[in-house]
């Protein structure tokens, strides 16, 4: 897996669109009322905590770890999943899709002290919301098999904001996710991915 930086490199000078490497990105803030007091969340029996997305998230078990486009649909819908009970930061997403990573990327999703996003929670914040993502591929030539244990993915991501009080949310967001794979041991990796914003 000690490659994986230098495959990076390589395959980024391919990539048609201009991608910006993070961790986390925007979403959209939404008009409306002033929200009422919201209701408390579904909580985790064994902690007492809210349950992340009301057990609503896709998980990294979800994924087949031997095909390419399971491995990276899964991460692409993980790294958008956001609750804002529980999420401090967008990066909390991309922690728990740590297992679908190799090492050394897995080693980078660290938290931010701010969150990027922190004007666009706002308002579902307000409400307790968390995201509810959808995923198409994107409309290019950069998702491709570079080699039989390296491929690259691209996805035209859009989400929503799911309240937990009632309230309809109409903040929503849109974002194309590249993700870089390789494979080790009839297994794949994501060692790489990168966003560019498409919000308004």
């Amino acid at each position: 897996m000690r490659d994986s930086r230098a495959y990076l490199s390589a395959a980024r000078i391919c990539l048609a669109l201009p991608l910006t490497l993070t961790a986390c990105g925007p979403s959209e803030d939404r008009t409306g009322a002033s929200p009422e007091i919201p209701t408390p969340a579904t909580s985790n029996g064994d902690t007492g905590e809210p349950t992340p997305g009301e057990g609503s998230f896709i998980e990294s078990t979800d994924a087949d770890r031997t095909d390419a486009d399971s491995t990276a649909e899964v991460t692409a819908l993980m790294l958008h999943s956001w609750d804002t009970t529980t999420d401090r930061t967008q990066t909390a997403a991309a922690i728990r899709a740590k297992s679908l990573m190799n090492e050394d990327w897995a080693a980078q999703q660290v938290e931010p002290e701010r969150n990027a996003a922190q004007g666009a929670w706002l308002e579902p914040a307000q409400h307790q919301a968390y995201s509810s993502p959808s995923i198409v591929p994107a409309p290019s030539d950069v998702s491709k098999d570079i080699a039989e244990d390296k491929a690259i993915r691209a996805y035209d991501v859009r989400w929503q904001w799911e309240s937990r009080n009632g309230e309809q949310l109409t903040a929503t967001g849109q974002r194309i996710v590249t993700i870089y794979l390789e494979k080790h041991d009839e297994r794949w990796y994501v060692v790489g991915h990168q966003f560019q914003d498409m919000s308004q």
